[in-house]
């Protein structure tokens, strides 16, 4: 076992990537994951990050990553670090082998098109990330609406060709509102302090439609766990994720 370190990339976040008063911390583990995956040379396999604090836009910050674990399965923590501040921290488990056919045990029979969603736009006064993402909506769940089920599924895409693929997926995991607010009428924050996610098939190509299935499993009077599916056109499963939301006071 040999550790080993790259040397930091120095980032500045656009406040268009902003989700109410951060940016979007989905962006934030993309990068972290793709850090990663450049130090091991190898695909992850799966994430787990805390998002220690909001990371301001327009703010130089640095991504550094440092191999804890060497091999055909690696272990890389990734970490981020602003104003000389941890504001996010990645545990990344690598494997060195080529993807392989994957079986898929229970499986959805429901595989809706592109073209069944209706298109959506969150509203960017308070997500202005949402200017970045193209939103076609399934089901009748939306956000703010007052449903019954905390729940939303959509196809969803990354407009501009500027991230690489495994930031995209960072976003994509955390490209919709939180599940909860299928059950509201008005807006709140609720960050994401925690993300872990496992991939599975190919990381989908820049700019490719993304199924996009999350619903709240579990919350109290603090945290809201949500579960998210990430699929591609042809139905094959691209990422599963959890993350926990913490909710406003009151």
């Amino acid at each position: 076992m040999t550790a080993t370190t790259t040397a930091g990339r120095r980032l500045s976040f656009d406040p268009t990537w902003r989700s109410f008063t951060a940016t979007q911390g989905g962006l934030v583990v993309g990068h972290l994951l793709d850090a990663a995956a450049a130090l091991a040379g190898a695909r992850p396999r799966a994430v787990t990050a805390h998002l220690l604090g909001g990371v301001a836009a327009g703010v130089e910050a640095e991504v550094t990553a440092a191999a804890d674990r060497t091999g055909r399965t690696g272990s890389v923590r990734s970490e981020l670090r602003q104003g000389g501040e941890l504001r996010a921290v990645a545990q990344v488990l690598t494997l060195a082998r080529p993807a392989s056919a994957g079986i898929e045990h229970g499986a959805p029979a429901e595989q809706p098109r592109v073209t069944d969603g209706v298109p959506f736009e969150l509203p960017r006064e308070y997500v202005p990330v949402a200017e970045h993402t193209e939103i076609r909506a399934l089901g009748a769940s939306r956000p703010l609406a007052g449903g019954s089920e905390p729940r939303l599924h959509a196809w969803v895409r990354i407009r501009g060709g500027e991230l690489a693929p495994l930031v995209q997926l960072g976003v994509l995991l955390d490209a919709l509102p939180p599940s909860l607010f299928a059950v509201r009428t008005a807006p709140a924050a609720m960050p994401t302090v925690e993300l872990t996610a496992h991939l599975t098939g190919p990381v989908p190509a820049t700019g490719a439609w993304v199924r996009v299935d999350q619903r709240t499993v579990w919350c109290d009077d603090d945290v809201a766990i949500d579960d998210v599916e990430l699929r591609a056109e042809d139905g094959s499963l691209v990422a599963r994720g959890r993350q926990t939301r913490r909710l406003p006071a009151g």
